[in-house]
């Protein structure tokens, strides 16, 4: 017979551990839970995603609605979490 149980929020890191680009063409980017200090907890699968397709061609783009100061024709590192929350569907 199953039981609730409650369990407290937890606050938890998220970091990339590689960033891999294919110019043109895809960025395969891993993600994995930091802890406090930034570094990687042990043991923990990485999730990975890939942008690519018109999700690659709007990272690239000019400046969007969810990033105005975004330069141009290439992307800085924070705006790949827009597209990692796409793909996870948040």
């Amino acid at each position: 017979m199953p039981r609730q149980v409650d369990i407290p929020a937890q606050v938890v890191y998220e970091d990339f551990r590689t960033i891999e680009e294919i110019p043109g063409v895809l960025v395969n980017v891993m993600v994995g839970k930091t802890d406090s200090s930034g570094e990687f907890i042990v043991p923990q699968q990485f999730s990975n995603f890939i942008i690519d397709g018109s999700n690659y061609e709007e990272l690239n783009g000019p400046p969007t609605s969810w990033a105005p100061d975004k330069p141009t024709g290439t992307y800085r590192n924070e705006d790949l979490w827009h597209f990692i929350d796409l793909l996870r569907g948040e």
